[in-house]
């Protein structure tokens, strides 16, 4: 990884801030309306491109759901996520080991 990769930008941290503030495991389309109303001339690109260098980082995970569409969650602890069938949301569930 690049050390532009590793620095924590203007675009990297605002994108880590939205994805903590949303809390209910946004797609990389809805974690972008959040960072615009912040930073207007931010791009689409931008903000795809940081939430994959978070992901290789592991500062966010991935969440491949049906259909294709992936969700980001800041919360990288084990833990595991369910999805509804009728809406598609993706939620954290709490289970003992």
């Amino acid at each position: 990884m690049s050390p532009a990769q590793r620095r924590m930008t203007q675009q990297r941290r605002i994108v880590m801030e939205e994805l903590e503030k949303l809390c209910n495991h946004p797609t990389a389309d809805e974690l972008y309306d959040a960072v615009r109303r912040r930073m207007p001339s931010i791009s689409k690109g931008t903000v795809y491109r940081n939430l994959q260098i978070l992901a290789e980082q592991e500062s966010v995970l991935t969440i491949e759901s049906s259909g294709g569409v992936r969700h980001y969650d800041h919360n990288t602890f084990d833990h595991y996520h369910v999805q509804c069938t009728c809406c598609g949301r993706v939620a954290d569930v709490a289970m003992d080991d």
